[in-house]
């Protein structure tokens, strides 16, 4: 393992370290059902939404990247929901953010990196079994920032005191994993949501 570069994803920035750990370690991945639903309709709203940027704005669309450090052990991979000359990601939300996660922000942020951009940006997206019916109202002429019901644009500048806070947190899980020690988890509501719940949980919700 020592010559061997630890994959990391930029999805997986500054998101709960334990989470990433039982990834690393290959424990088998356990999605509650409402999450599925939602990854469905998500994946719905990327495809329907990439169409667009791609047929009138010319982006490529799922654009895969690596940055890779040597001397920390590691690589990054992630692939930019669509990317031209900056790079914008896609999220699909049950209810729509006042402001950006931090966690979006940082993988925002990396791609950035790769990109060498000053800016991108973060498009949220209010979920819906048929994503035609909400974005068929968004209005896309003063594009890239873009507006409408049920969605919000958010154009990000590079932030390079959060890639190395993003890199930190990586480096700090890679610790863990060659010592086979699991980091401590977030422990809050985001933990519902995650396929490694019942890891943490056990199968009746009892925190172990």
């Amino acid at each position: 393992m020592s010559d061997e570069l630890l994959e990391f994803y930029a999805s997986e920035a500054l998101t709960c370290p334990r989470r990433i750990y039982f990834r690393l370690k290959g424990y088998p991945e356990k999605w509650p059902e409402f999450v599925r639903v939602r990854l469905n309709q998500g994946v719905k709203t990327h495809n329907v939404l990439g169409e667009i940027l791609s047929k009138q704005f010319g982006f490529e669309l799922e654009k895969h990247i690596v940055l890779r450090s040597s001397r920390l052990g590691f690589e990054i991979h992630g692939r930019i929901d669509a990317y031209r000359d900056f790079p914008i990601e896609i999220k699909g939300k049950t209810s729509l953010p006042r402001l950006p996660y931090e966690y979006h922000l940082a993988q925002l942020n990396i791609y950035l990196r790769w990109a060498e951009s000053e800016y991108g940006y973060l498009y949220y997206v209010k979920l819906h079994e048929n994503p035609h019916r909400v974005l068929k109202w968004i209005d896309f002429s003063s594009f890239p920032i873009v507006k409408g019901k049920n969605f919000k644009a958010f154009e990000i500048p590079y932030d390079e005191k959060l890639f190395k806070e993003t890199i930190k947190q990586f480096y700090i899980v890679k610790k863990h994993y060659e010592k086979d020690k699991p980091p401590e988890g977030w422990r809050n509501y985001m933990c519902k949501f995650c396929p490694y719940y019942y890891i943490c949980y056990g199968n009746n919700g009892y925190e172990l």
